[in-house]
Formats: C-alpha cells, structure tokens, sequence
C-alpha cells in the first residue's frame, strides 16, 4: 500500500497546484460482480475441484475532493463477497458449492477526469471479513452448511476501473457508471471446496481474490 500512496501524493500535488478551486461530490452507490477466489490447492485437485461462476453484490457511499481533473475518493461498501466451486463428489456424483463472505469494502483511489464524462480509477480496496459461509448441494456433506469464519482473515486488493459520468435532467444528480477490476496479492487464507481449511494442506499457498463488475452511483456535487 506504500508503493501506492506515493503516486497518489503526486497526483494529488499536481492537481492541487492547477487547480483554482477545490470541490467535493458524495453518491450512493450500487454494485455487482463476478468474484473468485483463487488458490493453487484447488487448482492441482482437477476435476474434483474446479472453479464455478459466483455473483457478489455490495452498496454503500462514496464521497470524493476533486481538484481540478484529479480526484481522491474513498467508499464505504457493504454487501458479500462469493466464491463458487463445482465437481465430483468422489462417489459417482456431482456436487457445486460456494462460500459467501459477508464483508465491509473501504476502496481509496485515484480517480483521473472531469466532473462530467469519461474517467479512469486505480487504488486498493479493504475487504474486512465479518463472517463467511460454506455451502454444499449435496447432503453427502455433513453438514451441507457450515460456519467458516475463523478460516478466512481481512484481506487487501489493488483495483483499476475506467467509466463515466451523466448529468440527469431536471435533478441536480449525476449517473455515475463504471467498470471495476480487483485482484488481490494478500492471503484470504480460507477452506477449499469441500470446507476443508488450506492451512491442512502442504504445501499452504495463498487464496487470492479477483472481481470484476459494474457500479452505478448517484452522485451529488458540492460547488
């Protein structure tokens, strides 16, 4: 996160420098996703343990100062977080299963454009973990819904997104849309597919988190 602050600082300082005046924007906020989470364990199971498409969705507040083109923002996002697996039950069946993270994101970024049209954002988002849920489709699995939370820890991604902003008529709001990526190098530690903890395996590598999706905001500029 060090590594980050210091170009953000640079930005900041260049647009504080062009900028005549200083002004602030706050949203609501909506968003849905594809997430995974992805660790070598699983990935070396093959057929028995294979990745399934998981859909997350999260809302919250934003606020951002803008300083001229460049702008600070940081969001305050609550909602899950979703991991989904699919395979062979080892005895002649199929199974899916999925973990559901229920998390607060606290994304910090960079956002580079106008108060209008077309943006770009990169930063790092905060995922604190509040709990987290295995579920199994089959009842071969004792028991098919379990408590995981101790397995999983807070977790760290960088994010990068472009989009845009519309003006709406008549109301003193703006559309806000954009496309997000996140990809995180922290360990979410966690269980595999079958509720196993990763921490049993040798060797243990790391469970990295990857999204990606669409926010939609209103947002409400302060002149």
């Amino acid at each position: 996160m060090k590594k980050l602050l210091f170009p953000l600082c640079v930005l900041l300082s260049v647009g504080y420098s062009q900028a005549q005046t200083v002004t602030a924007d706050i949203s609501l906020k909506y968003a849905k996703s594809a997430t995974a989470l992805f660790n070598k364990s699983i990935s070396d199971q093959g057929a028995s343990q294979d990745y399934d498409l998981a859909m997350s969705s999260n809302y919250g507040l934003a606020g951002t100062f803008n300083f001229g083109k460049i702008g600070l923002g940081i969001e305050y996002l609550m909602g899950n977080f979703k991991a989904g697996y699919q395979g062979s039950d080892g005895v002649g069946g199929n199974y899916t299963s999925y973990i559901d993270l229920k998390t607060i994101q606290i994304p910090v970024y960079a956002r580079l454009g106008g108060s209008r049209g077309s943006f770009g954002e990169f930063g790092v988002v905060l995922h604190n973990v509040k709990s987290a849920s295995y579920f199994n489709s089959t009842y071969l699995i004792d028991p098919p819904i379990a408590d995981v939370t101790n397995q999983y820890q807070n977790f760290m991604g960088y994010m990068v997104g472009v989009g845009g902003r519309i003006g709406l008529p008549k109301i003193p709001v703006m559309l806000s849309l954009s496309a997000r990526f996140m990809y995180s190098t922290a360990d979410a530690k966690g269980v595999d597919a079958f509720s196993t903890d990763l921490d049993l395996y040798n060797p243990v590598y790391k469970t990295n988190a990857a999204s990606i999706g669409l926010h939609a905001g209103l947002v409400y500029s302060i002149d």
